[in-house]
Parts: C-alpha cells; structure tokens; sequence
C-alpha cells in the first residue's frame, strides 16, 4: 500500500509523477472486474486449458477475474480458488442464478468461451438464459464456427450475436464465415489469436529426459478421437523409418472422455494393432495420459516435426497448431482452414486429407533437408511470438475496456443523466399469473371479469393460437418449463381438436361446457390459426410440439387458397413466412407469392389517394397487421413494390392514430371513416399490432424512426393514453380490456393479456437488440 503524506501545499511534481498518476490509472482500470465463463482445469478438454491461460493473461493485465465454470455432470472437480460460480450444463436454473450472481457481483464485463457441446439444451442453447438477464457487456469467443449449420444452430449463433457486445474469432476465416452464413456485421466481430506460452527453444537434454535421446521426433498432440485421423501418420511411417531409422513417432495425450464413455478406449487400440501390423513398434510411442502444461512444452521443444493428420477441414482453430509454431517446431498438416492460414507464407507444410503417401514424402523431405526444414520454424516462430497470452490477455483487456466505455457511453451523459430508450422506458418485468388463470386443462378462456375468468364465454381458437404463439415466444424467457409445456401443450390440443375433418377447417367458438357452436370458424380465425402453426412449426424448440404443428400446418395450409379478406390473407402470410425461413418448401412458396399478390392489389385503386388509400372506406380493427404483411412479405420475396406498399399505408395508419405524440387507436365505437375517427372504445390489440408492424419496418430500416414510434405504442399501456391511466396490471401481470372515455375497462380477457404479454416481449428484445447494438461499435479491431 502507498502512504500518502504530503500536505497539499508541498506536493511537488515528482512526488505526482511516482504516486498520483499511477494511481490514476488505478481507478481507470477499476472497471476491469470480468467473470470469465467456460470450462476450467482440472476438468480435462482444451477449453478448460484455454480458459485458464486467458484466465492468467488477463490477471497479469491487471484485471480483476474471476470464474464461472461449465460442469458437465460426469464428475465433481475440485477447482482453485479462481473460481467463484459452478454452472452445471443440463440444469436451466443454474444459468438463470449465475446471471444473477453476475448482476449483483461488480462485476463490469463477460468473457465466455463459446462451444455447442459445453452448454445444455439443443445444441447448447441455455446458455442464452444467462445471456439476456445480463445488464453488462458481452464478449464471446467461438471456439467453432460452422459453415453449414443446422437452423437450431444457426439460431443460437444468431442469439448469442444478439447479446453480445463482440463476437471474438481466432481466424480471419471464421469473421469471413460469421459474416457470410450468419449475417453478423463486421463491426460486432473482433479477431484475436489463440494464445501460446513462451517456451524454451530446443534443448538436446529435454530429449534425454523423455527418453529420445539421438532421435528424429515426430509429434501429434491433443486428447485422442477419431477425427485426429493418427492412422494416416502411422501409414506413413515404413517408408521413413526405412532411410531414417533413428525416427520415433509420440503420439501423446489421454483419449477424450466422452469418447471413453461411449467407446471405451477400441480407437486407441485399433492404432495400436496397426502398428504391431505394420512392424514399426520400435518406432511409435503412445502417452496415454492427461498432459499438464509444463510436460507438454517439454514434449514441444523435443520435437523436430509437428504432424497434424486432421480429417476434418472445417475446423477455425487449432490450440495445438499455435503451441507448436511457438515452439519453434516445423509444422507438416493436412489443410483445415486454421491450418491454410496460419501456415501460409512459407510458415509449413500441408498434405492431403488421408494421403499417407504424400505425408510420407514430406517428411523424409526434411529430415533430408535441415536447412529448409529450420526455414519453416522460424517463418512459424517468428509468427508466434506475437501471441504470448501477456499480449493476448492486454488484446482483450483492451477490447473490454473498450466496450465498458462504450456502454458507459450510451448510458450516461456527463452528469450521469441516463438517455437510453432502455431507461427512459424500461417494460415492466415478465408475469404470467393472468396467463395461467384464464388457462384450464381446455384451452384459454375467453373473457374475465376483472382478473377472474368469466366461464360463460367458453374459448375461441383466435385466442387460443395467439396463447400458442405466446407460449413458443417464451421457451426462452421462463424458467418452470414444466408450467410452460402445459400451458403450450393445452393450446396446441385445443386447435387439434378445432380442426373439422368433415370440411377441412378450424372451428371457432366453443362453450364451457365443450360443445362446439359452429362447424366453421370465420375467415380472420382460419388466418390466425395458420399464422400461429406456422410460428409453432418454425420456432418451437420442444420437438413433439414442432411434429405435432407441422401435423396441423399441412392441413391449414390448404385454406390459405380459399381465404379472400385482407385481414385473414395478411395473418396467413405471416405465418407462411416465419415458417418457410425455417423450412423450404417451393409449393407454400408459391402460395405465399399469389397471397401477398392478392393482399397487395386490395389497394391497386386506392393506393395513389394520399389522404385515403385504404382499399374500402371503413378502416376497422387489426389494421396494422396488413401492412405488416406486405412489408414482411416484401422482404422476404425482394419485392420491393409490396415493401414499399406496406411502408406507404403503415405511415397513414401511424398518422391517423397519433395525437401530440400520443397513440390514440381508431375506436371500435364507430371506427375510422373520412369523416372522422371514433377516439373510443381503444383496445389492446390496436397497439399490439401497430408495435409489431412498426418493428417489422424498423428491422429493415434500421433509423430507429419506426422504433420510436414502437416504443410510444408500447406506452400506451402503461398510461401515455388518452385518459393518462395504465391498462397493465401490475399485480396480476394482465392487461385490462380497453380505454373508454370514462376510464379503463378493468376486465382483463384473452385477448387483451396476450396483445400485452407479445408486446412487452417484442419490446424487450427490441429494446437489448438495439442497446447491444449501440455498444458494439462501428469498426473492425483486428489484432
């Protein structure tokens, strides 16, 4: 600790050269508190390894770090004292808890290590649970990065883009992969090298003590599977060792553990046999063992050529590629893509996939050739170096610091005045106790008196595939999943049994006491029954909830012909998109096509008529959702007349239904005519709609104008109305059925809770979307 004596009047410039400035820059570096999340030693994988060096490269930065470990459930490890949170991968409520460990520790940044495997949940998505509770930056380094992903994996990379502040690569073919398949801009991609350690050069006694004193060594190292493809080498070997025959071959490392789980240890013997085959036993040695770091540099700095026989090419980094460039070795690999790029520029030598012949040829190449083969290690070396992990770990401390004071800039103006959109207008937390109360084992009730369900209104399908949709929109927002299952399942059951098979179509209204009033719902109900199986089938992660949708979508889609209103038209479009960015289909593309035709030309009259182009002289209920459909049906097809279109008629509606800045909904008691809008009674699905269309616009646009007017929307509910009173119910997490002049219709059906519960979700996304965005910055960093 530095003692502080000198009185103010006899501090002198040296004494702020040694003490006070660097005490300034103390109180810099004091947002540098980061929880480090991956899988950490001694759990055994090369994440955990990764992990722990980036763990020391950012405490010799100076950084404050601290821990969470990935637990994987096959074993309890005894972690040092670097680690402060566990995470076991399969429980949903541990990811829930750590963020809030996070929230409520100091902590002013998040580093996580990013692999499928390491996480639970279809392809590793529960980490996402940990990802959107966190109210600080997010840094996540892939550790792979697929070129041709599944949807479910290709949905979670673009969640965890969402969340992220910068999205870190270890190779310039990820950034150029995460850019071309997954759509992330350059700006929230960062590239920084995989880390090494500084290590002794070659040192003769270092073979003595591994017992190769006088040896030629060929090395391969990592935890042992298939994929390493160590037979090739072997096949290689006879005709080397036959002109040199002071060759040894050390394969070295432990075999996975997951592969020992499910296979035992029949690779390693298999390699073992051919061998014996092969008569070259003299020749290979196998180390069947975990490896610490300080014996495997031991084993680096003994070796004269590093092999690398991968067979698959799609592979963005490569731990041991790096450590093996650092350690001064010569570098023969088969060319997966990290392999193409860091040994480019004379830094080593490649070989097919499979080839042992080629392989072969290569190596008695250098043994043959010193000098060229000294040529390649010092091309790598001199490469290498640069990526100690000191000098990785300030590249990210750097990175951190950046983003923290990009955050702090977007939050706060110098007097700490907060002027985010997030904080002017923060939603109300997620409640679903109203949800659950209008739920009985049927379906979704109706109509509520109060809060109380109102069973003399029995169910209607329009409510219970808005419920549905609602249910998928919360797999990853809830934490009883149980509670949401049920809730998804009793939905799903209530639109199966709707469905007439007599007539092939959804029947509608349903009495309490189960019998059905009608053979045939109307037309807006058919529509937004397809709207709801289509969003089930595109997005439901439970997957007896997605074969049993996709079931009932292959039935609905056959209405989609026959529906001629734009309402029912609009809502089907909306949900053949969402389902036909998941699943190609040429046939319901086709349909989609003629439908968004047929909705557009309702206005090929009236279009031109700037003070009316509604397609009839009436503009009733649910009006946003047409133009939604044209301009989410725009987009998707390239069709820039139905984008503009929709754009055109959601700027009248936007118009007609804001007062000084306030969203004043077209009343139902006498709707919107040119001769006047009813102001009342406003309800609930109005502001619902608009939001969705607005966002719909402002995802294309991205100029926040449409936001904005989103935002109003959504406050709408929370008293910026008409009356200056909130719909939303605070205590029950509901929303009260409208606005009439008198005040608010306390009544909190259906409809009304679910418009609110879609809007505060669609809100909420919007808003951390926009605010990661904001953080993540607008160049490239590229170290």
């Amino acid at each position: 600790m530095v003692n502080i004596s000198p009185t103010p009047d006899k501090i002198n410039v040296n004494y702020l050269n040694a003490v006070l400035i660097p005490f300034k820059n103390y109180f810099v570096m004091i947002k540098n508190k980061v929880a480090l999340i991956g899988n950490f030693p001694p759990r055994r994988c090369g994440i955990a390894t990764f992990t722990n060096d980036l763990y020391n490269g950012l405490t010799e930065n100076l950084a404050e770090t601290e821990v969470i470990a990935m637990n994987d459930g096959f074993e309890k490890y005894n972690y040092s004292n670097a680690v402060t949170f566990e995470i076991q991968q399969n429980d949903v409520a541990a990811y829930i808890n750590a963020a809030h460990y996070i929230n409520t520790n100091g902590f002013h940044s998040v580093i996580l290590q990013h692999e499928f495997g390491i996480f639970g949940g279809k392809d590793g998505k529960h980490i996402l649970q940990l990802l959107k509770r966190l109210r600080i930056p997010v840094i996540i380094t892939l550790h792979t990065i697929l070129d041709n992903p599944s949807e479910g994996q290709r949905k979670v990379i673009h969640e965890l883009a969402r969340y992220a502040h910068k999205i870190i690569s270890m190779s310039e073919m990820g950034m150029q992969i995460l850019q071309d398949i997954y759509d992330i801009p350059l700006s929230k991609i960062a590239h920084i090298h995989h880390g090494i350690h500084e290590l002794n050069l070659k040192n003769e006694n270092l073979k003595k003590k591994l017992g190769v004193e006088n040896k030629q060594v060929l090395l391969t190292f990592g935890l042992l599977s298939k994929n390493k493809s160590i037979e090739v080498v072997i096949e290689a070997l006879p005709e080397v060792v036959k002109h040199h025959k002071n060759l040894v071959y050390i394969v070295l490392g432990a075999t996975h553990p997951h592969v020992v789980k499910h296979d035992g240890e029949a690779y390693r013997h298999s390699l073992i046999k051919r061998v014996n085959e092969l008569g070259i036993e003299k020749h290979v040695i196998f180390v069947n063992r975990f490896i610490s770091n300080k014996e495997l540099f031991e084993y680096l700095s003994a070796c004269d050529i590093y092999v690398i026989p991968y067979a698959c090419e799609k592979q963005i980094t490569s731990g041991t590629l790096i450590y093996a460039m650092g350690a001064h070795n010569a570098i023969v690999s088969t060319p997966f893509w990290y392999a193409n790029e860091m040994l480019s520029e004379n830094r080593g030598m490649l070989f097919p996939f499979g080839d042992s012949v080629q392989l072969s040829g290569i190596i008695k190449d250098l043994l043959d050739n010193p000098d060229k083969m000294k040529v390649l290690s010092e091309n790598a070396f001199s490469f290498a170096k640069n990526c100690y992990w000191p000098n990785i770990g300030n590249q990210y401390v750097h990175l951190m610091r950046k983003t923290v004071e990009e955050t702090d800039k977007v939050i706060t103006d110098g007097y700490g005045i907060a002027e985010n959109r997030e904080t002017l207008l923060t939603p109300p937390p997620l409640k679903l106790t109203q949800l659950s109360l209008l739920t009985d084992d049927t379906g979704m009730l109706q109509h509520a008196r109060y809060n109380i369900p109102d069973r003399r209104h029995g169910y209607c399908i329009d409510d219970n595939a808005r419920a549905l949709m609602l249910s998928v929109m919360l797999q990853n927002d809830v934490e009883d999943t149980d509670e949401l299952n049920r809730l998804s399942g009793t939905y799903l059951s209530f639109m199966d049994y709707a469905y007439n098979p007599q007539n092939g179509r959804f029947r509608n209204f349903m009495t309490y006491t189960r019998q059905w009033i009608e053979e045939e719902g109307s037309e807006d109900s058919q529509g937004r029954t397809i709207w709801s199986l289509g969003y089930t089938a595109a997005h439901a992660s439970n997957g007896n909830f997605f074969q049993h949708a996709n079931y009932l979508f292959d039935k609905a889609v056959n209405i989609v012909p026959h529906l001629n209103y734009p309402r029912s038209i609009a809502y089907a479009i909306l949900g053949l998109i969402h389902y036909l960015k998941v699943i190609d289909n040429d046939e319901r593309f086709s349909v989609l096509e003629k439908k968004a035709s047929q909705l557009s030309a309702f206005f090929d009259n009236a279009i031109q008529n700037k003070s009316w182009p509604w397609y009839e002289k009436i503009v009733t209920y649910a009006n946003a959702r047409i133009p939604q459909a044209l301009i989410a049906s725009g987009k998707f097809l390239g069709n820039e007349t139905l984008f503009k279109r929709g754009v055109q008629l959601l700027d009248w509606l936007i118009e007609k239904q804001f007062v000084n800045d306030v969203f004043s909904p077209i009343g139902n008691q006498g709707w919107l005519t040119p001769e006047g809008k009813a102001q009342f009674d406003q309800q609930p699905i109005e502001a619902h709609g608009m939001i969705d269309a607005c966002l719909e616009a402002e995802e294309y646009f991205l100029n926040e104008k449409y936001g904005d007017i989103a935002l109003k929307t959504f406050a709408w509910y929370l008293g910026t109305n008409d009356v200056k009173q909130p719909l939303y119910d605070f205590s029950t997490g509901g929303c009260r059925d409208g606005l009439y002049a008198r005040g608010v219709n306390q009544n909190q059906g259906a409809e009304s809770t679910l418009s609110w519960l879609m809007s505060l979700l669609n809100i909420s996304l919007y808003l951390r979307t926009k605010k990661v965005n904001e953080y993540a910055g607008s160049e490239k960093i590229s170290y």
